[in-house]
């Protein structure tokens, strides 16, 4: 944890606080807004389109480009979409800010780049897990916060106040060192290095398990509200609960060994619970309980970001972060919209959907992707 390390991770957490503020009640606000379900579920599809295209172009330009100025544009970019959205008036205003905001995580793997870099490539499970703690961290509170303001003052206010945050967390970025790719470590391939057989069978199994984990949670506020009869405030308590899950599975997880990828196994095994606690958990403690669990999707895509790291070489960290990342963003976007048709259909189908698939991801996580893997 030398000073770069530390300030990426408070950066990391700060913006974790400034999304802890949105995230669990968005999908009740677009609703508020006029979407129906299937409208919610592509949106939201949308923007992880936008993330998941943005992920290997940054990638590669981590690979070859000063890595400070790449992460700044990302802040940047973030702050005007929380602005961009306080100023919606239906749900087809908010495209334009979340599109802007899922734009603005391509810094994703330009930051695991930087923090591999900086730790000197060592232990970079606990490196990439204990920055998921941090961002999660961010969450612990904020969540219960946005909850406040959206029914005390107006969504409005959660999106400006997050703004807000997103720019205190930049100030930290602004410290770190500047970072340049080096130079010294090898050939630079193009991108047809990641049609080789060995990475596709690499990515192969974590599409699969992020495309199950991921069904459970778009529509969960909105399960809680219409099925349940839940507040927005108390669905924003939980949202502070999730985020306490996740950092506790983070840090665990981490420091799970095994040569069948344990720790990711186990995580998958925890959202599996969650799914069938959304459902039949009775009362505030079983609900909670399905939320802490939840953060195992979290921790597996940390773990999954940490195998990638060295995948291709360090002359081609970032083309390779850049690539997990993307598979983990088209399951999501795939997921979503699943989710938002199914719960048209049914409200409980996305989540008996993931209670079917998380057991067949699991099975080729364990068969495929240590035999693959570096």
């Amino acid at each position: 944890m030398n000073r770069n390390v530390k300030l990426m991770t408070l950066a990391v957490f700060l913006w974790g606080a400034g999304d802890g503020l949105f995230f669990y009640i968005q999908p009740l606000y677009i609703e508020e807004l006029g979407a129906n379900p299937a409208q919610i579920g592509g949106l939201l599809s949308l923007m992880g389109l936008v993330t998941g295209l943005a992920f290997i172009p940054a990638g590669y330009l981590a690979d070859r480009l000063p890595r400070k100025p790449l992460l700044l544009g990302g802040w940047i970019c973030g702050s005007v979409s929380m602005l961009t959205c306080s100023l919606a008036q239906d749900w087809q205003g908010l495209i334009p800010g979340l599109v802007l905001y899922g734009l603005s995580a391509y810094t994703m793997p330009i930051v695991d780049a930087y923090l591999a870099t900086a730790a000197g490539g060592q232990n970079l499970e606990k490196v990439f897990t204990m920055t998921t703690a941090a961002y999660t961290a961010g969450m612990i509170l904020s969540p219960a916060v946005g909850g406040v303001l959206a029914d005390s003052v107006s969504m409005r206010a959660v999106y400006l106040a997050a703004a807000g945050v997103f720019a205190l967390s930049m100030t930290a970025v602004l410290a770190i060192a500047p970072q340049r790719p080096d130079s010294g470590l090898g050939p630079r391939s193009d991108l047809r290095l990641l049609l080789n057989r060995r990475f596709l069978g690499f990515v192969a199994p974590v599409l699969l398990a992020f495309f199950a984990m991921h069904l459970v949670f778009p529509l969960v506020p909105n399960y809680l509200a219409d099925v349940r009869g839940w507040s927005t405030l108390q669905i924003g308590v939980l949202g502070s609960v999730a985020a306490v899950g996740t950092t506790l599975l983070s840090l665990l997880l981490g420091r799970v060994r095994g040569k069948q990828n344990r720790g990711f196994l186990l995580g998958q095994g925890l959202v599996w619970l969650s799914a069938g606690m959304v459902l039949w958990a009775p009362g505030l403690i079983g609900v909670a309980l399905a939320f802490l669990l939840r953060g195992g999707t979290m921790a597996c895509r940390a773990l999954t970001s940490a195998r990638a790291s060295n995948f291709l070489g360090e002359a081609n960290r970032g083309l390779a972060l850049g690539a997990t990342a993307t598979t983990v963003a088209l399951s999501q976007v795939l997921a979503y919209a699943t989710a938002g048709w199914l719960y048209g259909l049914l409200p409980a189908l996305p989540f008996l959907a993931a209670l079917a698939f998380i057991p067949a991801g699991m099975v080729l996580t364990s068969r495929l992707s240590e035999r693959n893997a570096a």
